[in-house]
Order: structure tokens, then C-alpha cells, then sequence
């Protein structure tokens, strides 16, 4: 679970409303491995790969328009997190394993998402304010 108070927040307000929305998402996730609804969990991990790709299309775009200089290490980095999601969702697609959504939300999955926010984003966002005037 993540309370919004964890969260760090960058100078972009629309790009503090994403990672809020991404938090809700991962804790939905999260009661529903809790409750062990497979339903649940498997509809929760497809929005949140839904939503992880067009958060991380947007964004990535923004960083292209303000020329942002680290740009391919930080697209890496999206394109390394899309690819450990999608191999979860697999995993979970043949295991049906709740425990082991709740191992990796509790182990990886929270930490990498504060962690990736309060460095590569917060610093991202400062450039993008400040060549785009957003």
C-alpha cells in the first residue's frame, strides 16, 4: 500500500495527478491480492499496464519537446519497468499467484515508483517547466 504522503511531488501539477493515479491503481491492486480475487487483480494489473504506458508516453514526449538531456536513460528505464510489468502479468496470467503480485508491489514495485519520482521524474519535470513553460 502506498499513502499519498510517501509520494513525492514534482513541479508539474498534471504529472503529480498521473503518479497519484498510479498510486490509487497499485493499491487497488494490492487489496485485491490481499483478497486473493483473481478477477480482481488480473483486471487491476491490465489497467495499471494500460495506464503505466500512457503515463510513460506522455511524459516521454514532454522530455523530447524540452529537449531533455537525459532523455535515453530515462526512457530506458521506463522501457526496463513496461517490460517487468508485462513478465508479471504473464506470470500471474498462467500462476494465478496473489502472493506473488503482493511480493512484487511490496518488494519492487513501491520503492521503484517513489524512488523513480523524487530523482528521475522530479528532475525531469524542472527541465520540462522551465523549456516549456508549463
Amino acid at each position: 500500500m502506498i499513502v499519498q504522503e510517501e509520494l513525492p511531488m514534482v513541479v508539474i501539477p498534471s504529472m503529480n495527478d498521473t503518479h497519484l493515479e498510479d498510486m490509487i491503481i497499485i493499491n487497488r491492486l494490492d487489496d485485491a491480492a490481499k483478497n486473493e480475487n483473481i478477477d480482481a487483480v488480473s483486471q487491476t494489473l491490465q489497467e495499471l499496464i494500460e495506464h503505466t504506458s500512457i503515463h510513460f508516453f506522455d511524459e516521454e514526449k514532454l522530455m523530447k519537446d524540452a529537449k531533455l538531456a537525459d532523455f535515453n536513460s530515462h526512457k530506458s528505464e521506463h522501457d526496463r519497468h513496461l517490460r517487468e510489468l508485462k513478465s508479471i502479468i504473464k506470470y500471474f496470467q498462467t500462476h494465478q499467484d496473489t502472493k506473488a503480485i503482493r511480493a512484487y508491489i511490496e518488494g519492487n514495485l513501491k520503492s521503484w515508483m517513489i524512488h523513480h519520482v523524487e530523482t528521475m521524474d522530479a528532475s525531469a519535470a524542472k527541465v520540462i517547466k522551465e523549456e516549456l513553460s508549463i
